[in-house]
Formats: structure tokens, sequence, C-alpha cells
């Protein structure tokens, strides 16, 4: 039963949500790596995550077909990109899956690209299972404990879900410090 829900926090996790879910289940894997064994978590995580892929690559090929959407495409930057893509896209998508860079580029530039659907999933595939794989056998080297794994999980996700308001705050502690500062050295002047 553990492992079915691990199943589907890979789906959810690397579904349309994936953006405001940053290292969500890199966590998960941590937690769950105390339970299985690392090749199993990375064999169950990557059919998860490829199923999540194959829907992903299938909504941005819809959403690309939108007037408004489409229109996007045809920007120089757009063109450049996928034309980039093109060049080498199974190592690129391997690459970027592998790597801890955010794979949402080869998400949209895969469908852009049209590229197939099944080799741009075996890509993912082959990038994403030995990144599970050394990070569930990392977690099961060195346990770490669940109390920070959630605080880190929701601090990332808190992160990456209130940016705007995290980066608000910081320029109200900003000001709020210049403030105190310039009333303190006036102090030190009398």
């Amino acid at each position: 039963m553990k492992l079915v829900t691990f199943f589907a926090l890979a789906l959810l996790v690397h579904g349309p949500l994936s953006p405001f879910l940053p290292t969500a289940f890199e966590a998960t894997l941590l937690y769950y790596a105390r339970l299985y064994p690392a090749w199993l978590l990375a064999l169950v995580g990557t059919l998860g995550a490829s199923l999540a892929e194959s829907v992903n690559y299938r909504l941005v090929d819809w959403a690309a077909e939108l007037p408004k959407l489409a229109r996007l495409a045809e920007r120089r930057g757009v063109r450049w990109s996928v034309a980039a893509f093109q060049r080498a896209p199974f190592w690129t998508t391997v690459l970027v899956i592998f790597s801890p860079i955010p794979d949402s580029a080869v998400r949209v530039l895969a469908p852009l690209a049209r590229y197939p659907m099944p080799r741009f999933l075996g890509a993912v595939a082959l990038g994403r299972f030995p990144r599970l794989l050394l990070i569930a056998g990392m977690g099961r080297l060195v346990p770490v404990p669940t109390w920070a794994l959630v605080a880190g999980g929701v601090a990332l996700v808190g992160l990456a879900v209130g940016r705007r308001h995290v980066a608000s705050a910081g320029r109200w502690l900003r000001g709020r410090y210049r403030d105190l500062y310039a009333v303190s050295v006036a102090a030190l002047r009398l």
C-alpha cells in the first residue's frame, strides 16, 4: 500500500503541478528510502514520473495549439530555443532530467519541437532512473530525520508559491533595517 502511495505521489509531483512543488519528490524519496530498496523506489518513481510526463506532454501540445499561445511560439527566443533543443533532443532531455536543473524547459520544448513522445519518455526514464537511484541510495546511507524532511519540503513549497510575498517581506525588512540603522547612527553622533 505504501508503494502505491509513493507511485501516486510521483504522478502528482511530476505532473502539471510540478512547478509549485520543487524538490517535494526528493524529500518523499528520502523518507521512503527507509522502507524499500533504492532500486525499487527508483523503478516505481521513474514509472510514475514518466506517466506524469506523458500527461504534461499532451497538455503542452494542446496548449500550444491555442491561438494566443501559438503566437508565443513564433517569437524569436522561442524559435531559437526549439532549434537548440532539436540539435540533440534525446541527450538534452536525459541531461536535464538527471541534473538538478528544473526540467520545465524540456517539458515545453519537446512538444513544441514535435519530438516524438515515445523517444521523449525514453529519455525521461533514462535520466530519471539513475537520479532517483542515487537519491534513494544516499537516503539509505544517510537517514535524514523526518522533521527535517517535512520542514525543508514545506519551506521550499512556501518559497515557490509565495516568492512574491517573500520578496516584498524582504524589501520591508531591508527598509526597516535601514531605518533602525539610521536612527542608531544618529544616536551615536549625539
